[in-house]
């Protein structure tokens, strides 16, 4: 996972074009997604005192997106434009993602096998597993640490495949 890599191309143009105009309905893009072979640009956002969105939200931005795309010469014709939540199992998937995501319970799927270095003194069965499910307690440039079964696991964001909030996790530690 690269949490620093920095969007390119239309999804670069089309973050440019969105993230002001949702700021301007009272809102954060929380994250943008354009999938190029079905003209499909996601929008997530979020209200920031809630951290989610309800459908009066999304309806309000997609009003406000409108006529800034029927202008833009540049956005293809047969776009569509979803906009929603990023939901409560929302992708954590870069630096500010994960910043806004501390003391929350998080899902990890890592890439190949924890080092000898970051299971010095874990509970039996860390050191195989792929998947982890765990309070993320400490977050920086390079790296991040979650509480797993009472243990600090420290792993970098290039060993990560994917993150998501987890509060299904939370509820069940409550």
């Amino acid at each position: 996972m690269d949490i620093l890599q920095e969007r390119i191309g239309l999804e670069k143009k089309f973050y440019l074009l969105c993230e002001p105009l949702v700021q301007e309905a009272g809102y954060r893009l929380y994250d943008l997604e354009y999938v190029t072979g079905q003209k499909l640009l996601r929008l997530y956002i979020q209200d920031p005192r809630s951290g989610s969105a309800l459908i009066e939200d999304c309806v309000k931005v997609d009003h406000a997106l409108s006529e800034p795309f029927e202008k833009e010469e540049w956005i293809p014709a047969e776009i569509t434009l979803e906009v929603s939540s990023p939901g409560v199992y929302r992708n954590i998937s870069n630096l500010e993602h994960f910043k806004m995501s501390l003391g929350e319970m998080i899902a990890v799927v890592i890439i190949g096998q924890l080092s000898d270095e970051q299971t010095i003194g874990a509970p039996k069965g860390i050191k195989g597993e792929k998947k982890f499910r765990g309070k993320l307690i400490e977050v920086n440039h390079e790296d991040y640490v979650i509480e797993v079964k009472g243990f600090n696991l420290k792993l970098n964001y290039k060993q990560t495949k994917k993150v998501n909030l987890d509060p299904d996790l939370k509820s069940a530690h409550e």
